[in-house]
């Protein structure tokens, strides 16, 4: 049976079939069912293909790469391949609620015209390792913007979005591109997902550029979530030392060349450093955090952030990430009376 599908699930796998299996079957259960499921398999020996072949369902498209392309590349082509208006762009391990894609097209309908529909991500902590690295309780985490009513639906120009994502208005919640739904037309103006050379901030990156283009509807009603397991990309830091370092100036340099020709540009780039220098300490430390005990690691960590930090546009924040990892009471209290004082 063919598909003409509305919304195309754009997935990168590689050597993972249980996570693909449950992810597959999670997919299949959406309510609103005119969608396709796009993966390519990093694996060039197809170790996924009886995994996807399994299911019988023409809706699931299976793709070997030619050769392991990387995250990024992967994803990329699981875009080229996909046949929807809209794509949801999805790893083999964070799940999408049942009723995601009926609410977000619900809204495409009473709310036309945004290049992004958008929900937000339960942060769902798997096991002890990640319980302690993220400080979080093991099992759902709600990330509901607390300044809005669950349900609360809020609009976005795209000329407003750049300024309100980098003044950290979605700070407090998962703006998880698994939750997001874009029209795919912007999605090839931006030539796929941010490729430049790290997938480090590609998440953030691809949300900012994507819906600076038509703007986005975002509805505080979780979508979906990441699950958090230990095994995730970002906490494999001897893999991605040397992207970790780079990261900084190639995530300014993306959104430098589709932003740049905003009007309050000057203040955008000078947000912009500032949302980098204050995800860059967060990351710093839960990275810290898994790495703390082991002293060969930490000291490869350090000759790290030493170099990241040393960029001049970030540079101050460093001390932001000592006090965090060394000195918590004395942060929280700085932290009071900022608030108190307003300074």
């Amino acid at each position: 049976m063919n598909y003409c599908p509305l919304v195309s699930f754009c997935m990168s796998t590689y050597k993972r079939p249980v996570l693909l299996q449950k992810q597959l079957q999670q997919l299949l259960r959406q309510e609103y069912t005119n969608f396709e499921i796009i993966i390519s398999d990093n694996d060039t020996e197809a170790s996924a293909k009886y995994i996807a072949k399994s299911f019988n369902d023409d809706r699931i498209k299976y793709f070997t790469n030619d050769v392991n392309l990387g995250m990024v590349k992967s994803f990329n082509k699981s875009i080229e391949r996909s046949q929807g208006n809209y794509v949801v762009m999805i790893t083999d391990d964070d799940p999408a609620y049942t009723y995601m894609l009926s609410n977000l097209i619900a809204l495409t309908k009473q709310y036309p015209g945004f290049g992004v529909y958008a929900g937000c991500g339960d942060l769902i902590i798997e096991n002890e390792f990640s319980k302690d690295t993220l400080k979080k309780k093991i099992g759902v985490n709600s990330t509901l913007l607390p300044t809005l009513k669950e349900n609360e639906i809020i609009t976005i120009k795209k000329n407003q979005l750049p300024t309100m994502y980098l003044d950290g208005f979605f700070s407090s919640t998962y703006l998880l591109w698994s939750c997001c739904m874009i029209e795919k037309n912007i999605v090839l103006d931006l030539y796929g997902m941010p490729d430049y050379g790290s997938e480090l901030l590609t998440d953030h990156a691809f949300i900012i550029a994507s819906a600076s283009k038509k703007g986005m509807l975002y509805v505080n009603k979780s979508m979906g979530g990441q699950s958090i397991h230990g095994d995730n990309f970002g906490y494999h830091f001897s893999k991605i030392k040397n992207k970790y370092v780079n990261t900084p100036n190639l995530f300014y340099t993306y959104l430098k060349k589709h932003l740049d020709n905003f009007e309050d540009w000057n203040v955008i780039e000078k947000k912009l450093w500032r949302f980098v220098g204050r995800g860059y300490v967060e990351y710093s430390l839960m990275i810290f955090e898994t790495l703390k005990l082991n002293k060969q690691s930490k000291k490869e960590f350090f000759m790290a952030f030493h170099q990241a930090f040393a960029n001049e546009n970030i540079i101050k924040w460093k001390y932001k990430f000592y006090l965090k990892a060394y000195c918590k009471p004395l942060f929280n209290l700085l932290l009071k009376m900022k608030k108190v004082f307003n300074f």
